[in-house]
């Protein structure tokens, strides 16, 4: 029968000790005590807890008059925080709050382990001496950190090391009289790692990040960096929490290029620079909005003076989804209910292919009013209200100001016992759009306004069957759509520009038109097997081209294999509008995928009063990887451009990932968009970079930036 000594409090009267004033308890449990004068021996078995935290032992002896406890041999101790230490003996001094360890070794849930000869935690804190860290394998490491010193803060979390050497195995790499580090997910200011590389074009490549914690809800990274043979930069990036429904990032940038690189490339720009904000609130006016709405906030801005400006970060914001020509900024004010909602929205495009960006087009800004679908007639009839003014801008070229309101009415209900619907629509709207040029205002001349009535009606189906395989599910629908123009102002459509109509949507009366659309989905009860098909075409029964636009989707998966395919053809341009087909097989050590994508648009000659089309994108694309064994992955891709009957991009590389480090490195070439003096350009760069990261340390590594 195991004995018990609950110290502090039962047999020894520990009441005089500093711990008490807290609460603190002490117990001791054995398989066998044995007491002589001040010193109580306990052996077999050994448990003592104190504060949440085990001291388990083979044996262990109590000075009640020293107040000293020591545990030894084979010395496990268990927090409730996760952490785990081991030692061959444990000095407790209960009135100093002191523990002293002899051959200490503690690992924590990262896996990350500190060996020490001699360790001290006093006060939450600990120091150990002649010491040994990593988070590999502790018979034989592939990498180690040893450190004469160390003094570990349990309230920070952060550890500080004297007189420290990196070893790679058993040799050593790298020495520093200092290095301090976090063990736990939490922000310190200091120095990050170095990205280093070199290009035969740029020079050597050096960015030393700074990172300064300025407080828990808001830091500042700053990143100076150096191009031996193109010049320096200097980016900066704030981010902040000012609420608990708010958060943005700001950032601003700039680059100077040498005079020998400028004309080297003959580049339009020696300065790059630009400032960037993210931000988004979903209570931006507080109290302030009438009682039962709600609100929001959106800002991203993207604003710089060459494209350059962005090619030279290393870790670019994430912004809208944007063509290759033209960077968007947004800024959007909103407000709803239930019912209603109200809308303030600003955009400003930038046209990277371009000197000037007077001719770009800019909406600043636009209100919207929506209503949302309100029941007329319960479950019958169904009425909405849409109203959007638009300030259409430009330095250079017609700006235009235009207001559109519509009134939807529809119609719908049920046909045989809910396999068909049926929806009827009617929907009023009117447009006044006003154009000029510059600052003057011509409206009797550039006044266009309508009055259109489109019409709906809508047949569809719905029909869901299971078997013993999986779920079949069918959609079907057919729309009948027409337009009816019932007024126009003094200016008529057909007098108006077709460059104007396209610029401002101008064209508010559509074809007579039936869109048949048609989707299949399946999904095998075991997963293995699934099937997403859609169809949609538009035909045109009064045009002299009956079929126009043709759609058509298919995702299929089966097992580790799976293809997709998307098809827009229009017929009336004779262009594929898309074309993309994915084919593609993946596992655990083998992937491969092969991707063609084609694409066309048609553009209005006004010379020639006709459509012409032109080839924007045609690429055929083949990545792969294989996984050799547990720590190699091989992995590689290229990408032709039929377009241009040349190479677009390749790559290739490798990724060593151990449990406790890993190492990549990638060999690739791709096109640099650049803005030259003769218009846009691009440059073929061939880079290597690399990353090395010693978990979860982090690492060194030179990024995309490096290049030779």
């Amino acid at each position: 029968m195991r004995k018990v000594i609950v110290l502090l409090a039962l047999i020894l009267g520990f009441s005089a000790v500093a711990e008490e004033s807290q609460g603190k308890l002490a117990e001791l449990y054995a398989d066998q005590f044995e007491s002589q004068e001040d010193v109580v021996t306990a052996s077999g078995h050994v448990v003592l807890t104190y504060d949440g935290t085990l001291f388990l032992g083979d044996h262990a002896t109590y000075d009640r008059k020293a107040e000293i406890i020591v545990v030894e041999g084979n010395v496990e101790i268990l927090s409730n925080r996760g952490n785990k230490v081991l030692a061959d003996r444990v000095v407790f001094e209960v009135g100093k709050n002191r523990v002293t360890f002899k051959d200490f070794y503690q690992s924590d849930r990262d896996d990350i382990w500190v060996y020490a000869d001699e360790a001290q935690k006093e006060d939450g804190n600990y120091t150990l001496r002649n010491s040994v860290l990593s988070s590999c394998s502790m018979e034989d490491p592939d990498w180690s950190v040893k450190f004469k010193e160390a003094v570990y803060d349990s309230t920070t979390k952060y550890m500080r090391l004297k007189d420290v050497k990196l070893y790679a195995k058993k040799v050593p790499v790298l020495y520093t009289p200092y290095l301090g580090f976090s063990l736990e997910r939490q922000r310190h200011s200091g120095l990050l790692m170095p990205r280093l590389g070199y290009s035969g074009d740029e020079g050597f490549y050096y960015e030393q990040p700074y990172f300064w914690a300025i407080s828990p809800s808001m830091d500042l990274e700053i990143n100076p960096s150096i191009r031996t043979s193109r010049g320096y930069g200097l980016y900066g990036t704030f981010r902040f929490v000012d609420s608990p429904w708010s958060s943005g990032k700001i950032r601003l940038g700039y680059f100077k290029d040498k005079a020998s690189y400028t004309q080297k490339h003959d580049l339009v720009y020696n300065r790059h620079y630009g400032f960037e904000l993210l931000y988004e609130s979903s209570n931006f006016l507080g109290s302030w909005k009438p009682e039962g709405y709600r609100d929001g906030f959106y800002a991203n801005l993207n604003l710089f003076n060459d494209i350059d400006y962005h090619n030279l970060q290393y870790s670019p914001l994430e912004h809208l989804e944007e063509t290759s020509r033209y960077k968007e900024s947004r800024v959007n004010a909103f407000l709803y209910n239930d019912t209603q909602y109200f809308g303030l929205r600003t955009r400003y495009f930038i046209d990277t292919t371009s000197k000037e960006n007077n001719a770009t087009i800019q909406e600043l800004p636009s209100f919207q009013y929506h209503k949302f679908s309100t029941a007329l007639i319960e479950g019958i009839v169904d009425y909405g209200v849409d109203a959007q003014l638009y300030n259409f801008w430009r330095e250079d070229g017609t700006r235009a100001l235009r207001g559109v309101a519509s009134l939807p009415l529809e119609f719908h209900t049920s046909l045989f016992g809910d396999y068909l619907s049926l929806k009827i629509r009617e929907e009023l709207s009117t447009s006044d759009t006003k154009l000029f040029q510059e600052n003057s205002l011509h409206i009797d001349q550039n006044h266009y306004a309508a009055v259109v009535l489109h019409h709906g009606i809508e047949l569809s189906a719905d029909l869901i069957r299971g078997y013993d395989s999986g779920l079949h599910t069918m959609v079907l629908s057919a729309l009948f759509s027409k337009s009816t123009l019932l007024a126009e102002g003094d200016l008529r459509f057909e007098d108006l520009d077709e460059t104007l109509i396209s610029d401002y949507n101008l064209d508010m009366v559509y074809d007579s038109k039936i869109t048949f659309k048609m989707r299949h989905f399946w999904k095998s009860f075991d997963d293995d097997f699934s099937l997403d098909y859609l169809a949609e075409a538009d035909y045109f029964p009064e045009n002299d081209s009956r079929w126009n636009l043709l759609k058509q989707e298919l995702h299929l998966r089966y097992g580790h294999y799976a293809f997709s395919s998307r098809v827009d053809y229009s017929v009336y341009h004779h262009s594929w509008a898309q074309l993309s087909n994915t084919l593609s097989y993946s596992d655990q050590g083998f992937g491969v995928k092969l991707e063609h994508t084609r694409r066309e648009s048609s553009q209005y000659e006004t010379l020639d009063d006709s459509w012409s089309t032109s080839l924007d994108q045609h690429e055929l694309t083949l990545s792969a990887r294989y996984r050799s064994n547990e720590s190699f992955t091989w992995y590689g891709g290229y990408t032709y451009d039929l377009k241009e009957n040349r190479s677009k991009q390749w790559h290739a590389g490798v990724l060593i990932d151990r449990k406790c480090w890993n190492f990549k490195v990638v060999f690739e070439q791709k096109i640099t968009p650049v803005l030259t003096n003769d218009g846009s350009s691009s440059i073929r760069n061939n880079k290597v970079y690399f990353q090395f990261n010693l978990v979860p340390f982090g690492g060194v590594g030179s990024g995309k930036r490096a290049s030779i």
